[in-house]
């Protein structure tokens, strides 16, 4: 999968290691408030293990989902499943919770969008919840576009809490992040960061004026929305 391997090859900066690792711990966090036990964990695109990791470091058992074999060599043997998604490969009920972090807007329609949180549903026990963040068009605008080539469906709160209201989940959880923080902080440190220039007007990403990680610091701490819908119990 070239495009896959497009985000495999990318290097990781040691700052860029500690703001993922953040956010996979604000991600479980966010879980535990909202499922309880929180033993099980499913990932759908686990990019380079980060929640495995922070999942693994909390004892709880995990499973990740990408289309990727490269990216799953992050991953412990036995604890990642090759496929594309939707649909899901894996049985009913077979988690506490179900994590996708940046992927629903990959989606390349709104039936797809549809399949993947419907599936996420029915991996997910009845009581247990499905978790989603990704990013906030109302706040990125035509970055969201240019961000990343398959970015195909649009994602707002708005969206996100119908898309989640018509596949039965209770929402008990909606807000906005910046990578780890919420809150005033998090507003904050996002319209800060959201100044730095990255280019000069005109650079392309190929030219010494376009500073690309620059470009990865603006997008890191950009506005995503975060939802946890609830598997009704009966």
């Amino acid at each position: 999968m070239p495009y896959y391997d497009f985000w495999r090859e990318k290097r990781v900066t040691a700052l860029g290691r500690r703001w993922s690792r953040q956010a996979a711990e604000y991600t479980l966090q966010l879980a535990r408030r909202h499922a309880t036990p929180l033993n099980r964990v499913v990932e759908i695109g686990p990019g380079r293990g980060t929640l495995a990791d922070v999942c693994r470091a909390q004892g709880i058992h995990y499973v990740g989902i990408d289309a990727n074999i490269g990216l799953l060599e992050h991953l412990e043997p036995g604890r990642s499943v090759c496929s594309f998604v939707p649909p899901i490969p894996l049985n009913n009920a077979i988690c506490d919770a179900v994590i996708a972090n940046h992927v629903l807007e990959h989606a390349v329609s709104l039936p797809q969008a549809q399949m993947l949180v419907a599936e996420m549903r029915r991996v997910v026990r009845p009581g247990g919840i499905v978790v989603v963040t990704s990013p906030d068009v109302l706040w990125e605008g035509l970055e969201f576009w240019d961000c990343d080539y398959s970015h195909n469906f649009v994602t707002t709160a708005r969206r996100l809490h119908q898309l989640f209201r018509d596949q039965d989940l209770e929402v008990v959880h909606l807000g906005y992040v910046h990578n780890h923080l919420e809150g005033v902080a998090g507003a904050v440190v996002g319209q800060i960061v959201r100044l730095a220039p990255y280019r000069v007007p005109g650079a392309t990403p190929l030219s010494p004026l376009y500073v690309e990680q620059l470009y990865k610091l603006r997008m890191t701490f950009a506005r995503s929305v975060g939802i946890v819908g609830r598997h009704p119990q009966c």
